[in-house]
């Protein structure tokens, strides 16, 4: 009695310690080498048209995308208008209200973060993240008409949302439309001088 008890003792002991140096193992490939961060990859362009009640997005993919675009926060709700589970194609049309969708709301500006992740369940590196932002308080000196100014900058896809340095967020705004694409971001590399 004595031996086999002492023989599962050990066999326990013995699955604890390799499960948990598994464990630390995992953590030690994984959280240390995998950084989920600002990216300039897998996107053609963002387009943003402010209307009067909802941000008006057009996102092209440089290659079919079959993953998942969504407002910071509505991943695991997974309802439009807040998220669009994309089984193929280059080009995706999102109308995001701005009442819903954890929009912020600051009387006439409206900020929300648009996530691009390729991965239909897991946020990986090379996943993308921007700030989209429609200020409507703009008005045409001109005609007195409210003129929406239109923002888009780069953001960090991670879900803990942290802000991104400033000489990272590469903002585009225009008047009503802006398109944001790859070329717009920054540090651009300067020009290589040639001396003669």
């Amino acid at each position: 009695m004595f031996v086999r008890d002492f023989v599962l003792l050990s066999l326990t002991f013995l699955l604890c310690l390799f499960t948990s140096r598994g464990e630390e193992l995992w953590r030690e490939d994984v959280t240390g080498r995998m950084n989920i961060g600002v990216t300039a990859s897998g996107f053609d362009q963002i387009r943003l048209d402010c209307g009067s009640n909802n941000f008006q997005v057009v996102v092209e993919t440089l290659a079919d995308f079959r993953g998942v675009i969504y407002t910071r926060g509505s991943f695991y709700s997974r309802k439009a208008p807040c998220f669009l589970d994309a089984n193929g194609g280059r080009r995706f049309r999102l109308k995001i209200p701005y009442d819903q969708c954890n929009v912020e709301d600051d009387g006439e500006k409206f900020q929300v973060t648009l996530i691009l992740q390729h991965d239909k369940e897991l946020i990986m590196p090379g996943d993308g993240a921007f700030a989209l932002q429609c200020d409507l308080s703009a008005k045409d000196s001109k005609s007195f008409k409210v003129s929406a100014v239109s923002s888009i900058s780069l953001a960090d896809p991670d879900p803990s949302g942290k802000d991104v340095p400033t000489h990272l967020k590469s903002t585009v705004s225009a008047p009503n439309v802006v398109v944001f694409k790859p070329s717009d971001i920054r540090p651009r590399k300067s020009p290589q001088r040639i001396e003669l």
